[in-house]
């Protein structure tokens, strides 16, 4: 039975992931293509929602095994300390991915374009309801379940889920993207298991904020 359940949940993995990189190639044909043609708030609205279908496959095995929003580590308690710790948590990561490998280093790890208030708050509703919202439900709230009920070891959910949430960048072709995102990735994982209250809305918080606050970072520190 133990065997049958693992191998069922390793199916679910792999189903989801692929699932993931083939919308992930639709999310890339419509931003070449689609979303240049709009602008403003159209142009937002058009890059967010083609990440949603990539949620497909997540949600079809959650009602198939019957489970809810808390079993990927939802829960409506202390809302406002969930969003904050994912505010601190981001603050955690812009320091320790971002400007200290740079100040260490003289190693950039972010990028620089114009910062406008319209951008960066755009970006932020981008990140929050696409990229963020997304990912974090399935990498770190589904496949980390699964990974979890494999082997009852919140370690080997962690590196597993880590190592995927790197792959899953491999189309873009870059193996310096694949190892600091899964590094990133490892150490979201650490935050939600050793702080009280850190949950997956707020590596949500966490993830959307660090993606669209990396420009400006960059920019008040370190200039272009």
């Amino acid at each position: 039975m133990e065997m049958k359940t693992t191998r069922k949940n390793t199916i679910v993995i792999a189903i989801t992931f692929i699932w993931t990189l083939v919308t992930l190639v639709g999310i890339g044909w419509v931003n070449r293509n689609i979303a240049p043609n709009f602008s403003g708030v159209l142009h937002v609205i058009v890059r967010i929602l083609p990440w949603w279908p990539m949620l497909l496959a997540t949600a079809f095995f959650m009602k198939r095994d019957g489970e809810g929003l808390k079993d990927l580590g939802f829960t409506k308690e202390k809302l406002g300390l969930q969003i904050l710790l994912g505010v601190l948590v981001a603050v955690a990561t812009l320091v320790g991915f971002i400007i200290l490998p740079e100040l260490i280093f003289g190693f950039r790890m972010g990028y620089t374009h114009d910062i406008t208030t319209f951008g960066v708050v755009a970006g932020f509703i981008y990140q929050l309801l696409a990229i963020a919202l997304v990912e974090e439900i399935i990498f770190r709230g589904h496949i980390f379940k699964k990974l979890f009920d494999i082997k009852k070891n919140t370690w080997f959910a962690i590196l597993i889920s880590s190592a995927l949430f790197g792959f899953f960048h491999i189309l873009n072709f870059n193996p310096l993207q694949i190892i600091a995102t899964a590094t990133i990735g490892f150490a979201w994982c650490l935050f939600r298991e050793k702080i009280k209250h850190c949950t997956l809305l707020s590596l949500i918080v966490a993830h959307a904020l660090h993606n669209a606050l990396i420009h400006v970072v960059v920019g008040v520190f370190f200039g272009a």
